[in-house]
């Protein structure tokens, strides 16, 4: 379905956040539904003294699957994010997450809080959230502080926040410095399944090491567009190069020996 980039990428500079409740389609839904069903099945949840009962996300679900691939690389998706970080960007992790009843809310927190760059700063993440179930207040949507993105200090964790509910399919996009957290799934019987795509400026560090955490055999046969995505270019006037060329080479020729 057609996406309004101009008027997302206006809310996210905005209120640090927008969502495209159209995103995806049932069909294309039903197909990252099944085709993730075993990640998903796999999740559970883990007791944290602080902060209760939370989820267990799925991360690295690049080396795990390929049920991921046509939505990494859907040219309405990268136009979003080009349209916020520009054209030289990548993907910074990919995970699914599937928060379950009884999950208590996350910590308030920043994406970006990995790079010690002083704010307000220009953006350096856009996060993601495709919805595979509806979210919603009682199963732990997303809870966001708007314009928080132009904070220089820290917020109180009771700040009040907006609970960005949608249905499925919508794509949730939040600028890294935007302040926010997962919500508590109240319900008993409910599970809320996302994937989650966290898209970085292509010279600063990737959350993930996706160089190691996905198998050089599974790199090689990916599409030219995804092992660029991945980090598998040249940026920024030459960043990243073995002997001036596009990694992907030495990986091919290595392999071949």
């Amino acid at each position: 379905m057609p996406v309004n980039i101009d008027q997302a990428a206006r809310r996210i500079r905005e209120d640090g956040y927008a969502v495209v409740p159209d995103f995806l389609d049932e069909p294309t839904v039903e197909r990252l539904r099944c085709g993730l069903a075993p990640v998903f099945d796999a999740i559970g949840s883990r007791m944290d003294e602080d902060h209760g009962q939370q989820t267990l996300h799925t991360h690295n679900l690049l080396a795990k699957t390929r049920a991921v691939d046509e939505v990494l690389v859907d040219d309405r998706l990268l136009g979003l994010i080009e349209a916020v970080l520009g054209p030289d960007f990548q993907v910074s992790g990919v995970a699914a997450m599937r928060p379950g009843p009884g999950d208590r809310r996350q910590r308030m927190h920043q994406d970006d809080g990995h790079y010690p760059i002083p704010r307000p700063h220009p953006p350096l993440i856009v996060n993601t959230l495709i919805a595979l179930d509806p979210f919603t207040a009682e199963n732990g949507a997303t809870e966001i502080v708007p314009g928080s993105h132009r904070f220089t200090e820290r917020v109180d964790p009771e700040v009040p926040t907006v609970t960005v509910e949608m249905p499925t399919g919508a794509l949730l996009l939040w600028e890294g410095a935007v302040w926010h957290r997962g919500g508590g799934n109240s319900t008993h019987n409910q599970y809320r399944r996302s994937i989650n795509v966290n898209f970085n400026l292509a010279w600063l560090k990737q959350r993930e090491n996706q160089f190691v955490g996905v198998p050089w055999e599974v790199a090689v046969e990916m599409p030219e567009k995804l092992q660029a995505l991945i980090g598998y270019k040249l940026t920024n006037f030459g960043l990243g190069t073995v002997d001036y060329r596009n990694p992907i080479e030495t990986v091919r020729q290595r392999l071949s020996h």
